[in-house]
């Protein structure tokens, strides 16, 4: 059974931990991210981004136990877990399998997990246009025609060259 919670971002350790002692094993965590590049002091840096930001999935065949989840909400670093949960579980394991499905061999999420949106605005986390805007004109199967400083282009839509996030 799948349960969101939402943590304090410098006690994830921490949470994993009691989560550990109160349930005698480690139960699964999924937490998707997303990998970008920024260029700081003309340097392109590397960074990595929680897409769920301060949420974390965990699964254990134990959370269906509303005596053991009581238990587990005096977690250190716990702030709260999200209600509705049991009634959710198949839309959970379905977004959980849909982003291990969008992921590269690192882990990080690919841009076919980002939906593409015709004549919307986008900005490249990657690539040599890192930080720049540019307007989604036609989806081309393969490639998206964009509009880049009104200048008319084609990329390829996997390639980890171009990474983009809609905004």
């Amino acid at each position: 059974m799948w349960i969101v919670a939402r943590y304090k971002p410098n006690e994830l350790k921490l949470l994993k931990e009691c989560f550990f002692k109160i349930l005698g094993e480690m139960p699964e965590f999924y937490n998707p991210k997303v990998k970008y590049e920024i260029y700081v002091n003309n340097k392109l840096k590397m960074f990595q981004k929680n897409i769920l930001e301060n949420y974390l999935i965990c699964k254990h065949d134990n959370f269906n136990d509303v005596r053991l989840v009581n238990a587990l909400k005096n977690s250190r670093g716990l702030v709260y877990f999200l209600q509705g949960y049991k009634s959710n579980q198949k839309e959970l394991d379905n977004f959980v399998k849909f982003c291990k499905s969008n992921e590269d061999k690192n882990g990080f999420l690919k841009q076919s997990f980002f939906r593409i949106i015709i004549n919307n605005k986008a900005k490249f986390t990657s690539g040599p246009f890192t930080q720049m805007i540019f307007e989604i004109l036609e989806d081309k199967g393969r490639k998206l025609k964009i509009l880049l400083n009104n200048i008319k282009m084609t990329i390829p839509k996997q390639s980890g060259n171009f990474l983009y996030s809609h905004i």
